[in-house]
């Protein structure tokens, strides 16, 4: 046997050491995702499955791409949490974008943009924000100001998004994320190298 076979699955030993309880669950709270969408439209939005399971896009809001859209379907009555947040980079500790839940049944209000037929919107600011939520991520070593964490409860059955944007027209990056179930598969732990490398681009640190 050659000496490479006796080397275990990345992605075996983690989820053998996340079930035995080596490894905390909070390491991998948000599955992230990575698409070329482009996003900043409902008709280019990040398609995003089963928005109970915790998810995080991260994008960059600038004078070419305004917005970011994800877009999913819920039913009746569903309690969608979501959050947003910046990496902790100078630049951008006043950055204060805001998120909004665009869906049927939801109230009609207009935000600085065009919405889409038979829907409303609940608007999430974090301009009130002075003194945002610190939050290391151990795994990928990357640190986070959490602006703000939201429960909306959807009226009806149907497809809604969540679109992050900024209402003073700055421009920076941003995180956007949804659901609070932890939910991965041994593929996904495969590809953690590549996610930490990424995440960390974005968030301008180098790898540790």
């Amino acid at each position: 046997m050659r000496p490479t076979q006796l080397l275990p699955d990345l992605g075996m030993v983690l989820l053998v050491l996340l079930g035995c309880g080596v490894l905390p669950p909070p390491l991998w709270a948000h599955h992230p995702i990575f698409t070329e969408d482009k996003a900043t439209s409902e008709d280019t939005a990040i398609k995003v499955k089963e928005p109970q399971n915790s998810q995080v896009v991260y994008r960059e809001i600038t004078k070419d791409a305004p917005q970011v859209w994800l877009s999913f379907e819920a039913p009746k009555e569903f309690k969608l949490f979501v959050q947003i947040g910046v990496p902790v980079i100078d630049r951008l500790k006043d950055f204060r974008p805001a998120m909004v839940v665009v869906g049927p049944g939801l109230p009609e209000k207009e935000p600085p943009f065009k919405l889409p037929k038979d829907t409303g919107a609940t608007v999430l600011t974090t301009k009130e924000v002075t003194k945002p939520r610190f939050f290391h991520e151990h795994f990928t070593q990357t640190d986070s100001w959490i602006l703000r964490s939201e429960t909306v409860t959807l009226p009806k059955a149907g497809r809604y998004n969540l679109v992050g944007f900024s209402p003073e027209g700055q421009v920076g990056k941003l995180w956007l994320s949804v659901g609070k179930k932890e939910s991965f598969s041994l593929e996904d732990f495969n590809e953690f190298p590549k996610w930490t490398e990424k995440i960390q681009k974005f968030h301008e640190v180098k790898g540790k």
